[in-house]
C-alpha cells in the first residue's frame, strides 16, 4: 500500500506543477523559484556533464573503491545520515511557534517528502538503471539522496521561523547541507548509486521541498483539512486544499 501512496502523492505534485499556468500565480512563482534555485539546476547540470563519456563511471568507481569517508560502513552511514536529516526537519518544525505555522510545516513537509518519493519511485520504474553493485535495476535516481535533501531543505526553511542567534542558524543550516551531501556520497561509496543518480536525486528532493514550502508553507496558507463524512453504511474522506491565503 505504501509504495502506491508514495507514487500517487508524487504524481499529484507533478500535476500541480504542470498545472501552474492555470493555477493561482503563486503556484507558478513557487515552481519557477524552485527550478531556478542553484540547488536544483546545478546538480542537474553536473549530472548532464558527468554523462559525457565515462566520467560518471570513473568517479563512481573511484568512490566505491577508495571509500575515503565512510569505509566499510558506507551503506549504514547513508541510512543514518538520511534519518538524521528527517529527524532534524521534524525537530525544527516542532520547535516553530504555533503562530509561525508549526502544524502547517509538519503536514505539508511530510507531503513534500512523500511527493519527492513518488517522483523518484516513478522514475525508477520507468528507467530501470542497474545499480553499480548489480543488486537490482532501481539505480536512477537515488532515493536516499532525495529524502535527505528534501528534509534538509525543509529544515533550513524551518530555521527561519525560529528565534535563534544568526550564528546558530547558520551552523544548523550548514549541518543540514552536510547531512544531504553526506547521504548522497555514502550511497556512492556503498556502490548503490553512481554520481549521476545521486545528483538527480538531490535535485528532485530540493525541488519538491522548495516548491511545497513556497506554495503552501511560507505564504501563510492554512493547512489542508482532511475530514470524514458518513454516507449510508460507509463514509467518505474529503480533502480540502486552500489555494489562496485568507483575506
Amino acid at each position: 500500500m505504501r509504495p502506491i501512496l508514495v507514487r500517487l502523492v508524487g504524481f499529484a505534485m507533478l500535476a500541480a506543477v504542470a498545472g501552474c499556468t492555470s493555477s493561482p500565480p503563486r503556484f507558478g512563482e513557487a515552481a519557477l523559484a524552485a527550478a531556478q534555485s542553484p540547488r536544483t539546476w546545478v546538480p542537474l547540470a553536473g549530472a548532464a556533464l558527468l554523462s559525457v563519456g565515462d566520467l560518471d563511471d570513473s568517479l563512481s568507481e573511484w568512490a566505491a573503491d577508495e571509500r575515503p569517508l565512510f569505509g566499510g560502513s558506507a551503506e549504514g552511514a547513508s541510512d543514518d545520515l538520511r534519518d538524521l536529516a528527517v529527524a532534524g526537519y521534524l525537530a525544527t518544525a516542532l520547535a516553530a511557534p504555533t503562530e509561525r505555522g508549526r502544524w502547517r510545516r509538519i503536514g505539508w513537509g511530510v507531503t513534500a517528502l512523500y511527493a519527492q518519493g513518488g517522483v523518484v519511485e516513478g522514475l525508477k520504474d520507468v528507467i530501470g538503471r542497474q545499480r553499480p553493485d548489480g543488486s537490482n535495476d532501481r539505480g536512477f535516481p537515488a532515493g536516499h539522496a532525495g529524502v535527505a535533501t528534501s528534509a534538509a531543505t525543509l529544515g533550513q526553511r524551518n530555521l527561519d521561523a525560529l528565534a535563534i542567534a544568526p550564528g546558530w542558524r547558520l551552523g544548523a543550516s550548514i549541518g543540514f547541507d552536510a547531512l544531504a551531501v553526506g547521504t548522497a556520497w555514502a550511497r556512492m561509496e556503498a556502490e548503490k548509486h553512481r554520481a549521476v543518480d545521486v545528483l538527480a536525486g538531490y535535485a528532485i528532493g530540493h525541488f519538491a521541498a522548495a516548491f511545497v514550502a513556497a506554495a503552501f508553507i511560507e505564504p501563510g496558507l492554512p493547512a489542508a483539512e482532511l475530514s470524514f463524512q458518513g454516507v449510508g453504511n460507509g463514509g467518505a474522506l474529503r480533502l480540502t486544499m486552500p489555494l489562496h491565503p485568507a483575506r
